[in-house]
């Protein structure tokens, strides 16, 4: 099976690299532009020029890597391609260690680089490989490693530079840094939390002293609000259909001449926004939306493959043959279904009172549905919770053996056709 694995991997990898300079290169879409173009501002010494609304530490990963790739980008995805084979490895140790030895381990494994838009991420100029890289690391560490010493100290520079990669885990580290807490004295448990806030605060302090020095915000960047405003403004339930980001960051840039003075404005708009619609109006819009859009069946793959949203426009893949684009496409939403559909089997089926680790992995989902009933929300961002979606997948795979009890079948069916119907019904709604 191993070798099939392998073999399979390869196969997904050298078909996405083909088709993306094959042809033609793939024309870059969306913020690939922004990183790439500010990399190389870095590689021609002049200042990253990014906006408060990005964190600053993925256009520096892209100047280091084309520095030394000559400019090229296979040396970036060669890089992040092992990254992504990395997280594959932290999460099936991870597996074993918990769950023991079994095929589901390599089945994770499996799906987490073969996935092919997962694996795409690789290829592709956005921060979502990176960012999971160091997230898995960091997971790795807390589950095996928060007892020593110098293992919390490389935990607290992982969560540093994950926040500034993305600033997704800032609200969630209270949570994710419990386990620290768990165990020994209380002068142990405080010092190891100590240890790690202490490595995370000076590794992203000198970027939050230039923010504040800069722009009078103490953040490493800031883009709630104006996130906050796109998605209660966001009219699809499909990420490419009425873009608005686009319009609305024209008219944030020119609404005040620094950032405070264009989050002031966008709080009066919001609050405005609230007041007239009331909060239950603005609860039925964003549930009647919001989560089609973030398990959309569509991908950034799909979407950049012909008929996608992005290819439209004459971004991503450039003439790929059609046989070889509706394998892709037809592939991708295959495994997608039967990852949504495991994964809500698996969680049915999975106690948390017996596998102390689900309380991790289930906080993480719901921190994911909380923030992004709100705020602006597309496709590429259930990357950072997708591991954990295969994760469960592979529980209802390992248990399948196993009779449940009838409420668990009934949940897991009832949860399967709910995500299948955010994935794949929202078309029918329109």
């Amino acid at each position: 099976m191993r070798v099939f694995g392998i073999l399979l991997v390869l196969l997904v990898h050298l078909t996405l690299l083909w088709i993306y300079y094959q042809p033609a290169p793939k024309v870059l879409a969306g913020d690939e532009a922004v990183y790439l173009a500010a990399a190389n501002r870095i590689l021609d010494g002049q200042p990253a020029g990014l906006e408060m609304l990005w964190p600053p530490l993925y256009p520096w990963f892209l100047a280091l890597l084309l520095k030394f790739g000559g400019g090229s980008l296979i040396l970036v995805q060669a890089v992040q391609t092992l990254m992504l084979a990395a997280v594959a490895l932290l999460l099936r140790d991870l597996w074993i260690r918990f769950e023991g030895r079994g095929p589901a381990a390599d089945v994770l494994a499996l799906t987490l680089l073969a996935y092919p838009p997962l694996a795409a991420f690789a290829h592709y100029l956005w921060p979502e490989v990176l960012h999971l890289a160091l997230f898995a690391a960091a997971l790795w560490i807390l589950a095996v490693k928060r007892r020593e010493p110098a293992w919390l100290a490389a935990l607290g520079l992982l969560l540093g530079l994950a926040l500034l990669t993305k600033s997704l885990l800032g609200p969630f580290l209270p949570a994710l840094l419990l386990p620290l807490l768990l165990d020994g004295g209380w002068r142990v448990r405080l010092l190891r939390l100590a240890v790690v806030l202490a490595v995370l605060g000076t590794t992203v302090a000198p970027v939050v002293i230039s923010s504040y020095q800069r722009h009078g915000v103490l953040a490493i960047a800031d883009s709630s609000r104006f996130n906050l405003w796109v998605g209660l403004n966001d009219r699809s339930r499909r990420g490419l259909e009425e873009p608005i980001a686009g319009g609305e960051y024209e008219t944030y840039l020119a609404s005040a001449a620094d950032h405070r003075g264009r989050d002031r404005i966008l709080d009066a708009r919001i609050r405005d926004l609230v007041s007239e619609r009331g909060w239950l109006g603005v609860l039925r819009d964003q549930l009647s939306r919001q989560y089609f859009r973030l398990f959309d069946k569509d991908s950034f793959l799909t979407d950049q493959l012909p008929g996608g949203g992005f290819a439209a426009r004459g971004r991503g893949y450039m003439d790929v043959p059609r046989p070889l684009a509706a394998v892709l496409r037809w592939a991708s939403y295959g495994l997608y279904a039967l990852i949504l559909a495991g994964a809500a089997f698996g969680i049915a089926r999975t106690s948390p009172k017996a596998r102390p680790w689900a309380w991790m992995v289930l906080a993480f989902l719901g921190y994911n549905l909380a923030i992004f009933l709100l705020l602006h929300v597309k496709s590429r961002y259930r990357v950072q919770f997708l591991p954990f979606l295969m994760v469960y997948a592979c529980c209802a795979l390992d248990a399948w053996r196993t009779r449940a009890p009838r409420f668990q079948t009934v949940a897991g069916a009832f949860g399967a056709v709910l995500l299948l119907f955010l994935a794949f019904g929202g078309a029918m709604l329109d």
